[in-house]
């Protein structure tokens, strides 16, 4: 069976992808607990009445088998429905599908010495049990080191030190390391496609909120950022600045350069944006030639600050194209949140403020008055 090729999850994405594989165990957990709930009294019923035993401690040692597992699935339910959202579900179900493994192969040891087909039942059941939890892992191969290797490292001492006789008819004992061999290759395969999936999600969303020449932000992850720097700001009784900054006579760049040119003057800009920007800062292409930046936790010093910051970096050095050193130049209005201000109304009082550098000149930031 042939497997894809593994592929890694970007550093800048771990974290999300760790909250993604929680929801899964929550996911898988409860479905497992299902599972486990339903059937477990159905084998019950089906070892009383199928299997004769000799005597009644031989059942009360199988129920007795069964009672971690049924005991785990329903603490699952009961904190699922409760809807705790800690990190409590990957390691409940990494010990449910231990406890599952581990029944089966107590109840295996427990019969090994018949000769007989108990033990042909016993070892069908710890061979499906199996390659059923290698569905319901989280980390692939890893968790099976741990559901595998405790359970059946006892049982293979057991067979060595016991001295219990070799079954007469060895050849459905090959069924349980078959069975492993097809577990982990389930597992490793369902983690990876989980993998793929979670990737393929990032990068599509990481598309949508990206603008595609520049590789910045664009107009609708920046609104995203507003809307939560606004509630914050109203909170927390701050203020924010925004920024409107537009490209000094770009359509004349295009005329005489050409499209490709003016692409990468943008290229250019966006890099000078982010290498000059503080951390918290945000900056995003708003339309055009026209960009967006947010500054958190601002005054007027320090938003005019930043903006003659951003404005000495373009202007300086000139911008080195196909078409030989371009001098640019960037005019930015700037304007201080309002308390009682809408975003759309501090955006406008900044894209205001940077009409007027437009007509005071360019290569220059003006402050949004009322």
């Amino acid at each position: 069976m042939m497997m894809s090729k593994h592929v890694p999850i970007p550093p800048e994405w771990q974290a999300d992808f760790l909250l993604k594989q929680f929801s899964l165990s929550h996911r898988l957990g409860y479905s497992l607990s299902g599972v486990v709930l339903v059937f477990l009294p159905i084998f019950t019923i089906l070892d009383a009445t199928l299997v004769s035993y000799a005597d009644g401690e031989l059942i009360w040692k199988h129920i007795l088998f069964r009672l971690p597992a049924v005991i785990l699935a329903i603490t699952f339910l009961l904190l699922h429905h409760k809807k705790d959202p800690g990190f409590w579900a990957y390691p409940l179900l990494l010990t449910l599908n231990l406890s599952i493994v581990g029944m089966m192969a107590a109840m295996f040891v427990l019969h090994y010495s018949e000769q007989g087909g108990h033990l042909l039942y016993i070892t069908q059941g710890l061979t499906l049990v199996i390659i059923t939890v290698a569905t319901a892992t989280v980390y692939g191969a890893r968790d099976l080191a741990l559901i595998y290797g405790l359970p059946l490292t006892a049982v293979i001492a057991f067979i060595v030190f016991s001295g219990s006789p070799f079954p007469d008819n060895p050849i459905h004992l090959a069924f349980i390391p078959a069975a492993i061999g097809i577990g982990v290759v389930i597992a490793t395969m369902l983690y990876q496609e989980h993998q793929r999936t979670f990737i393929a999600s990032q990068q599509l969303e990481h598309s949508a909120l990206t603008d595609a020449l520049t590789g910045l932000p664009n107009r609708r992850s920046m609104q995203t950022d507003l809307q939560a720097e606004w509630s914050r700001a109203k909170r927390d009784e701050q203020c924010f600045a925004v920024l409107m900054a537009d490209l000094d006579r770009f359509k004349a760049v295009n005329d005489q350069h050409g499209h490709e040119v003016g692409d990468e003057v943008l290229t250019i800009l966006a890099t000078r944006f982010t290498n000059t920007l503080r951390g918290g800062d945000r900056v995003a292409r708003w339309g055009g030639e026209e960009f967006l930046l947010l500054i958190p936790n601002a005054t007027e010093e320090s938003a005019m600050a930043v903006a003659e910051k951003v404005r000495r970096a373009v202007a300086e050095p000139p911008f080195a194209t196909s078409a030989g050193n371009l001098a640019v130049t960037l005019s930015l209005g700037v304007a201080l949140h309002r308390q009682t201000e809408s975003i759309d109304e501090v955006i406008s009082r900044a894209d205001k403020a940077l009409y007027r550098a437009k007509q005071e000149g360019r290569n220059r930031a003006v402050l949004a008055g009322d």
